[in-house]
């Protein structure tokens, strides 16, 4: 490498993301965890939110950000001319914009009227994309330099049906840090908290409380076991998050007798804790990206029991193939919560195989490597130059 080539690799790197909001849930953690770790380097991270308010997660990394600039655009107006929103891009005086599910077709518009280079990160789709969704992302397509998807699975659907070219599409894994996310017992006055007697079994999840998650699966699947003590020990359940679901999934508890044995304390500001808690990690989505919470459950040690939805086998691995359910079928749920719950070795067996899968394919490292490299690629203007 020559000495001009080098001196511009060692310039400061200036990201700008821009997100629907950085209140909670998995791609606003991956974004506060890359904040973190790029603090003091070469990286220059700022944030501009466009929901309105600063949010739980923003009000947490602000601190670590160089700007974050909160936004409320008038609806119609910022999809046809997002003037502020490009006003705001240069302010920041960005390199690189970032931009995240749920403001592309704006995010790509206002970063163009910037004149700055944009990669786009498609976490999950949550549906069957209507028509006016997908003629909205093949036009901002046109004007993203580059598209990141968190699996293989996502990226052939943006290909095939979005008609990315291939030459633009990137897979960067998800990645959590397994030096904060490590096997361990909670404290006991994390049970005590919630009324857990010693004996009791703990099922949950951490995530957003929205339809896509379909809680009520999980609610269901707890009073079944209650009811029928299938376990042979009583089973206590807990969803920490906030969503517009919350209400139905109140109802649901009620509904279904759980009152004060399945809890819904929001979020939670103990990660780590919160999932050491867990004896299974549940997931009963009707769609997922690559959940980063089940990473770093995985992480954390404790069994997952996932759905096959969107990257969920993929993240556990085929040593824990026992562990995935078909999609939607609430029987083979409950039938293998039932066996894991039963199962200590089973348990133990799952403890290990799923940390030594996420150490070996979701390193928080080696995702901020991959997302840096593109950057710069990005800012030296070679996205899909031949190699």
């Amino acid at each position: 490498m020559d000495s001009g080539r080098r001196g511009a690799a060692e310039r400061p790197l200036r990201v700008t993301h821009v997100v629907h909001d950085l209140n909670g849930g998995g791609f606003e953690t991956l974004i506060a965890d890359m904040a973190r770790r790029q603090a003091g380097t070469g990286v220059v991270v700022s944030a501009i939110s466009l929901s309105g308010r600063v949010g739980r997660v923003g009000q947490q990394i602000r601190p670590l950000l160089d700007q974050y600039h909160v936004l409320k655009l008038l609806p119609a107006v910022s999809m046809l001319w997002p003037s502020e929103l490009a006003h705001t891009i240069r302010t920041t005086g960005a390199g690189v914009v970032h931009l995240h599910s749920g403001c592309w077709y704006k995010g790509s518009l206002a970063a163009r009227l910037a004149g700055v280079p944009v990669l786009y990160t498609e976490h999950g789709r949550e549906h069957h994309d209507p028509p006016l969704a997908k003629w909205l992302d093949r036009r901002a397509a046109r004007r993203t330099d580059a598209v990141v998807t968190v699996s293989d699975r996502l990226a052939r659907y943006m290909e095939r049906v979005l008609g990315v070219p291939a030459s633009r599409l990137r897979t960067i894994q998800n990645g959590v840090d397994t030096s904060v996310f490590t096997p361990g017992v909670a404290p006991t006055s994390l049970r005590e908290q919630f009324g857990i007697p010693p004996e009791a079994m703990v099922v949950g999840s951490i995530g957003r409380l929205e339809p896509v998650k379909a809680y009520t699966r999980l609610i269901d699947a707890v009073a079944t076991l209650r009811a029928s003590n299938a376990v042979g020990r009583p089973v206590v359940g807990i969803l920490w998050g906030e969503g517009s679901a919350r209400a139905e999934l109140e109802a649901r508890v009620a509904e279904r007798e759980l009152g004060g044995v399945f809890h819904l304390p929001g979020w939670t500001e103990d990660a780590r804790e919160s999932h050491r808690l867990l004896d299974v990690f549940a997931l009963t989505s009707i769609s997922e990206g690559a959940s980063v919470s089940l990473m770093e459950s995985l992480a954390s040690g404790v069994t997952p029991l996932v759905m096959h939805v969107g990257a969920n086998a993929e993240v556990v691995g085929p040593e824990l193939a026992n562990q995935v359910v078909p999609a939607a079928d609430e029987a083979a749920f409950t039938a293998a919560l039932i066996a894991t719950l039963r199962d200590e070795a089973r348990r133990a067996r799952a403890a290990v195989a799923g940390r030594r899968h996420v150490e070996s394919h979701y390193s928080l490292d080696t995702m901020l490597a991959a997302y840096e490299r593109l950057y710069r690629e990005l800012v030296a203007g070679s996205v899909g130059e031949p190699g």
